[in-house]
C-alpha cells in the first residue's frame, strides 16, 4: 500500500471531478488543436495593399491564384493630375502585374473613381 487511505481517496476525487467536467476539459484542449490546424489551409499569399492615391481610397489584391482585384482607383478633382496614368499604373506595373482581373467601384464620387460623364 504506497498511497494508503489518503491518497486513494484524492485519486478518486479528481477522477470524479475530472468526470463531471469532462466536456470542459476535453473543449479546453480541443480547440486550440482545431484552430491551429485551421491555419494550415488559411492562403500565406494573399496579399492585400492599400495605395495612397491622394484623398480616395484604393485597395489592390493579389489573390493566391494570382488575381488581381482593384477596388476603388481613386480620383482628383484636378483635370492636370491623372490619378490612374501618374501613381496607380506605376504601382500595379511595380508588382509585375501587366493587366487587372476584377475592379471594384463602391460609388461614383470623385475621390473614388475619375468619371468623365
Amino acid at each position: 500500500m504506497l498511497l494508503g487511505r489518503r491518497g486513494r481517496n484524492l485519486i478518486a476525487l479528481f477522477k470524479y471531478k475530472f468526470r463531471q467536467k469532462r466536456k470542459k476539459y476535453v473543449s479546453i484542449a480541443l480547440i486550440p488543436i482545431i484552430i491551429f490546424s485551421l491555419f494550415k489551409f488559411v492562403p500565406k499569399n494573399l496579399n492585400i495593399h492599400f495605395v495612397d492615391v491622394g484623398q480616395g481610397d484604393c485597395t489592390f489584391i493579389e489573390t493566391p491564384y494570382g488575381k488581381t482585384i482593384l477596388i476603388d482607383g481613386g480620383g482628383s478633382s484636378s483635370k492636370d493630375f491623372d490619378v490612374g496614368k501618374s501613381t496607380l499604373l506605376p504601382y500595379v506595373l511595380d508588382r509585375g502585374y501587366t493587366s487587372i482581373d476584377y475592379v471594384f467601384i463602391s460609388h461614383f464620387d470623385q475621390d473614388h473613381v475619375r468619371s468623365e460623364f
